[in-house]
């Protein structure tokens, strides 16, 4: 007989099932059946039950605390005249109010035994007192307060009739001032340090924590479980009314007012995530400065830990394999600008951080995985569909890859000549990795996303390799000529179309149109030819001759300098270099200017060169700029100026400045390249470092300086910005501040054409794919 299978326990007729429950020491559970006024079987010998259909199912009207369901406080004719569904919707409007009621004598007992009893013990001063109140429980009495008003108008409305008609306009009336529960559930995490901390430092306060726990009134449960339950209550209002939402009929008027209140406790929990999220990031970034030992003080200053703007993104430990005492757990911290290394030490007991590695900013950070490196895109400049963001195995000798039973490595690359180079750390399962690789690569995309100055404008992106490098560039029109290995390529704007060689010669180092003179100037292998423009680009399919101007040219520099427009070929013999100034002549006929385009040229040009004045200056030079009067030469010795008209040749720098005495002792010290900037100050760019001179050569911006993060061999100038070009990546930085916004990594990265100010091309190698890509560095916004 179905009727006699048992459906359930009636626990009031067992013993408790707590150990430690006695007759004297009566346990919290609502239906401990030692509890004074708890349901006994002789009042109520039988269960109410309804048999409601043939099936013989039994309608069982469960019996619990009589507080705790709508149905045990009405009487069975309002029970009997209530619809299904209404029930329901009186059940959950019961448990809404009751619930509330709960939450108010939670927070009133919070009041009484816990905040008024903190400020009345023999612990501390009454500030101190005071002070830990304040970051205990925060602001949990004005909650009291919003919340015991609502909980009365709550009751109130319940008192008015067994079936409450409408809840929806009491609950509308009070969310609006919920305001409280964003600024208390943004200091939790501060409440919870704070009491884990007191108690570790204060016998006497560990000792009132643990007394008052086992009072009667808290009800065996910790101090922290009444501290979350203002955070917990708030996102638990919207679970309760759309309970009562489900089940109220459509055209009832909560249909309305509950939505508006729902929607009003959405925007205060947002704000609690909102706040909540930024004081801890706040927090721990604190935690994270105070627990720095002194002497790393100026790694403190770079990190900005204070900064408004710092955010926290990732900790957690990984390890760092080796032997002795290498062999340890390693505390990493993903910053929003920038990734460091920490072990931790204790010193007097007291737990203390130190840096392991030089904090890695994120734009500078490559990492890549040993054990996939195979399966892992190199890294070329952002705006190519083939990228693979900053995991790479490009300019890093791979280690061989490892069995996981050591863990899944993760090798973190600090790019630079001031970066560390490479360390591997270990994480302890595959999904710790995959968090800590998509942490990282997030961050940086947004990162450069944010900093972005330039964008990458592919050129050629398959057509160079390594038997063919690319070795220079520059612009004809909307189309770009490329000097490599094996000649001189035209690349018509058009993506789809290859480059075509226009001229068949080895070794191309250097190629420069000389507008208004129909002349294109072609170092290879060291020997400087003029072609003129229209027979090189023309569709001649024979032998394409050019003029020999000289051998031994190191290089070439094509300007205006005394009002006159010159090229100046550098050729370097035994202990000086010569500077052949030569000047460009045109036909005497004028020719009609016309825009240059591919196809329209004029035949049978007597354009050239003719010798000016040569120069002559100690060492080698290695580059040449030109300014109104003279011309500036990088060499071993330094920058020097050459005067054009007297051949006079001095330094740069004033030796009569002491601040520049520190040139002297960089012996690693190269000069590259000059720019001026619209201030009239010009702006010297070494292989380390760059500075401000005015006219007189005479250092200003006192303590200004740019050490740059790599090693370049070439600069490019784009006001505001000057860009330097390492082999492992390109840095632009702002030529005001000197400060890095942007770093775009490659692997071979070089400059096509010398001292760029307007259009800069540059090459990189993918060495995955064997291939060379060619392309424009584009000013954002143009």
């Amino acid at each position: 007989n179905d009727d006699e299978i048992p459906t359930g326990v009636f626990a009031t007729l067992g013993q408790c099932y707590s150990p430690r429950c006695t007759a004297k020491n009566q346990c919290y559970s609502p239906i401990c059946s030692r509890l004074p006024g708890q349901v006994s079987l002789e009042k109520h010998p039988r269960i109410f039950l309804s048999q409601a259909n043939k099936k013989r199912r039994r309608e069982i009207r469960p019996i619990y605390r009589k507080e705790r369901l709508w149905v045990v406080s009405v009487t069975k004719e309002i029970f009997d005249n209530t619809s299904t569904e209404d029930r329901k919707r009186q059940e959950n409007i019961f448990e809404l109010i009751y619930t509330e009621n709960d939450f108010v004598d939670d927070l009133n007992y919070l009041q009484t035994y816990w905040i008024t009893k903190i400020l009345d013990i023999d612990y501390g001063t009454e500030e101190s007192r005071k002070n830990l109140v304040n970051d205990l429980f925060s602001n949990i009495m004005e909650i009291y307060d919003i919340n015991s008003k609502l909980a009365a108008d709550l009751s109130k409305r319940q008192g008015e009739s067994p079936v409450v008609n409408r809840i929806g306009d009491v609950m509308l009336k009070h969310v609006t001032n919920f305001e409280p529960f964003v600024k208390y559930g943004s200091q939790q995490m501060i409440s919870k340090y704070k009491l884990e901390t007191e108690k570790a430092i204060s016998p006497i306060f560990s000792k009132f924590v643990e007394d008052t726990e086992r009072l009667p009134e808290s009800r065996k449960l910790e101090l922290n479980g009444y501290l979350t339950k203002p955070t917990t209550r708030l996102g638990r209002y919207n679970l309760l009314l759309r309970e009562i939402l489900k089940h109220t009929p459509k055209d009832h008027p909560d249909q309305v007012d509950i939505p508006q209140a729902m929607t009003i406790i959405a925007g205060f929990l947002s704000k609690v995530n909102e706040e909540a999220g930024k004081k801890e990031n706040e927090f721990n970034l604190e935690m994270l400065n105070e627990k720095f030992s002194l002497k790393y003080a100026d790694d403190l200053q770079e990190l900005e830990l204070r900064s408004e703007e710092r955010r926290m993104i990732m900790k957690g430990s990984l390890k760092r394999k080796g032997t002795g005492p290498e062999s340890s757990d390693m505390q990493v911290y993903l910053l929003d600008n920038c990734l460091f290394i920490t072990k931790q030490k204790y010193v007097q007991n007291i737990e203390q951080y130190k840096i392991y590695k030089k904090p890695i900013p994120l734009a500078l950070l490559v990492i890549f995985l040993p054990d996939q490196a195979k399966k892992i895109p190199s890294i070329l400049p952002y705006g190519r569909s083939s990228t693979g963001g900053s995991v790479t195995t490009n300019n890093i000798e791979v280690p061989a890859p490892t069995n996981n039973k050591s863990g899944y490595p993760i090798v973190f690359v600090h790019l630079g000549r001031q970066g560390f180079g490479q360390i591997t750390l270990y994480a302890n399962t595959l999904l710790a990795r995959r968090q800590w690789v998509h942490k990282i690569e997030h961050q940086r995309l947004a990162l450069t996303e944010k900093q972005k100055v330039f964008d990458i404008i592919p050129i050629s992106e398959r057509f160079f390799n390594s038997l063919n490098r690319v070795n220079c560039a520059t612009t004809y029109g909307s189309s770009t000529l490329i000097g490599s290995d094996q000649g001189v390529y035209l690349k018509k704007e058009k993506k789809e179309d290859e480059p075509v060689r226009v001229l068949e010669m080895d070794k191309v180092s250097q190629i420069e149109i000389l507008d208004g003179y129909n002349l294109v100037l072609v170092l290879a292998d060291k020997i400087l030819y003029t072609y003129s423009l229209d027979a090189l680009l023309s569709h001649d399919t024979g032998v394409k001759r050019g003029r020999k101007i000289s051998n031994h040219v190191s290089f070439f520099k094509f300007g205006e300098v005394i009002e006159k427009t010159l090229v100046c070929l550098v050729r370097y013999n035994a202990m000086t270099s010569t500077i052949r100034a030569l000047e460009p002549h045109a036909n005497p006929e004028p020719k009609k200017k016309m825009k240059p385009h591919l196809g329209i040229f004029l035949r049978g040009s007597t354009e050239g060169l003719k010798a000016y004045k040569d120069l002559y200056i100690p060492g080698e030079a290695t580059s040449l700029q030109y300014f109104k009067n003279i011309i500036c030469v990088g060499s071993a010795k330094g920058f020097q100026m050459v005067n054009i008209g007297s051949a006079r040749v001095q330094s740069v720098l004033d030796p009569s400045d002491e601040s520049h005495d520190f040139i002297l002792q960089r012996e690693s010290l190269r000069p590259i390249s000059m720019f001026r900037h619209p201030d009239g100050t010009i702006l010297l760019c070494y292989n380390e470092i760059a500075f401000y001179i005015d006219k007189k050569g005479r250092r200003v911006r006192s303590g200004w300086m740019i050490n740059w993060e790599g090693a370049p061999t070439a600069f490019a100038f784009r006001f505001p910005y000057v860009i330097g070009f390492d082999p492992k990546f390109i840095e632009v930085r702002h030529m005001d501040t000197g400060k890095l916004v942007q770093v775009i990594p490659g692997t071979n990265i070089r400059c096509l054409n010398p001292d760029p100010i307007d259009i800069i091309h540059c090459v990189t190698e993918d060495r995955l794919l064997g291939c060379e890509l060619v392309f424009e560095l584009k000013f954002v916004g143009t």
